[in-house]
This record gives C-alpha cells, structure tokens and sequence, in this order.
C-alpha cells in the first residue's frame, strides 16, 4: 500500500471493513452452531430423564398394588 495513494488506502480500508464483518458473522455462527448443539443434548436429557420418570412412577404404582393392596397413594408428578 503507498501511504499517499487514496485509492490504496480505499480499498484497505474497504478490506479491513470487510474482514471485519466476515470473521463478527463466523464468530456469530459458530455460537449458534454451538447452542444449536447445546440444545439438542439437552433436549436429549430431558426426553432420557423423563422415561426414567415415568419407569420410576410405574414402578411405585406396581408395587403398591402388588405388596400394598392397591393402597390409594400413587406417584403423581
């Protein structure tokens, strides 16, 4: 770049602008990349945690009818 040429110093500037944005757009796609794949594993876990829920709720409700002669008291939530 010749320092006292304003075309040159145009197009660097026009250059640093759009390097500028090119690299604030990666950065924000990749924070979206990575919440994206946040969210999934979390929605993962609360699918897994919720079978295991119910499997526990299930299980209280067959014991209680097996050992407990159906005692009225069931898991709920």
């Amino acid at each position: 770049m010749r320092q006292d040429c304003p075309e040159c110093q145009r197009l660097w500037r026009e250059y640093a602008t759009a390097t500028t944005t090119h690299v604030g757009l990666e950065n924000s796609l990749r924070q979206l990349e990575q919440s994206s794949a946040a969210a999934e594993t979390l929605t993962r876990d609360v699918a897994a945690a919720a079978r295991v829920r119910e499997t526990a709720r299930h299980s209280i409700h067959e014991h209680e009818s097996s050992a407990h002669d159906g005692a009225s008291h069931t898991a709920n939530s």
